[in-house]
């Protein structure tokens, strides 16, 4: 099926990793390879455990949801609360980051529909999933445990910000494009429209979470210290648990080689959007545009390279469209991104 299929993939992702570092020069730079691989090959590992969980049936594969419901209602949202809660306003804040999420995927979001409308014909509102698929990336169960596992707590902070600019960005875009063309003109539909969105936005556990967190951040109140345990010890849960269901989930969905997996045409662009076009776009405003610390400019860049994210099945789900074709996206995006987040780690250092 995939690499994953061999025992030996993770001497194979040393190996791989050794040589992406020789042929771009990494010596040259100044880091050590060593580095690069303690900061990968963990993250991909707990993937490869799920996986191979799954594929010796040591765990039932429809437990990745289960195992996805646990980080999303709650050691997802307790790791942020506890990351923004505990971090003083002025950071949190930072308004240079979060336009440059901002610019960067509205950037993705239209360019997507501007090539999908030229090359492949299709037609509004439809193309606004196209635009989704390119820049809506899978933040909340892999970009954020990715960069904390790779980077440290403090990743947490601006990988929070940029999941909540991408989602008041996107998910408002896609509802807008879709509820105006069925409304058809209907000034009667545009309350229940704003309504939805604003539950769409704002009504789920990880951006609950982030409101809440920056609330009493920006009171400066202080988190007793049993519930500062409690979101800590919940929160470390996230990373782990997500990766590993990560890994099982590629067994669960639909992974087949048949019926057109990797014939589209359509699918391979919007893929090439997503991984290839969003952290260009990202590295070339951050290098040019945008001023950022170090830090922050690394995680933005991370997270503009993740997969495609699973939201976009849900909304493909919601409005009859790509349905056959977003769970592909999804799945193959998640795959090949072993080796593009792997070959931007190295580039970054």
């Amino acid at each position: 099926m995939f690499l994953l299929y061999n025992g030996d993939v993770i001497l194979f992702l040393v190996n791989y990793l050794y040589l992406l570092a020789y042929l771009f020069g990494a010596r040259k730079r100044g880091f050590t390879v060593q580095i690069i691989i303690n900061a990968v090959i963990p993250i991909f590992a707990i993937i490869l455990c799920g996986y191979l969980a799954g594929r010796f049936q040591l765990v039932s594969v429809s437990g990745a949801q289960s195992l996805n419901h646990f980080v999303y209602y709650f050691a997802l949202p307790a790791l942020l609360f506890f990351s923004l809660s505990t971090t003083p306003i002025e950071q949190i804040t930072n308004w240079t980051f979060i336009r440059l999420n901002f610019v960067v995927t509205l950037i993705c979001f239209f360019g997507a529909m501007i090539v999908v409308r030229k090359v492949f014909k299709k037609k509004s509102p439809n193309i606004a999933l196209h635009g989704m698929a390119a820049s809506y990336g899978n933040t909340g169960f892999l970009g954020i445990p990715f960069v904390v596992a790779a980077f440290g707590q403090e990743a947490a902070v601006p990988a929070a910000i940029a999941t909540f600019t991408y989602d008041i960005v996107i998910i408002t875009l896609v509802i807008l494009i879709f509820e105006l063309s069925n409304a058809k003109g209907d000034t009667k539909k545009l309350v229940p429209l704003m309504t939805q969105i604003g539950k769409g936005i704002f009504l789920n556990p990880i951006n609950l979470s982030l409101i809440l967190g920056v609330v009493i951040s920006s009171l400066q109140i202080t988190v007793p210290n049993p519930i500062q345990v409690f979101a800590d010890i919940l929160g470390s849960a996230a990373g782990p648990t997500a990766l590993f269901a990560l890994g099982l989930g590629l067994l669960s969905r639909n992974a087949g080689t048949s019926n057109g997996f990797i014939s589209s045409g359509e699918i391979g662009v919007i893929i090439g959007l997503k991984l290839i076009l969003m952290p260009v776009v990202m590295g070339l405003l951050i290098l040019y545009v945008f001023s950022l610390d170090e830090l922050w400019a690394t995680v933005a860049l991370i997270l503009s390279a993740l997969p495609i994210g699973a939201l976009v099945n849900v909304f493909a789900e919601k409005y009859g469209v790509m349905v056959d074709r977003a769970p592909k996206m999804i799945l193959l995006s998640t795959v090949l991104s072993i080796f593009t987040l792997s070959v931007l780690l190295i580039l970054i250092g």
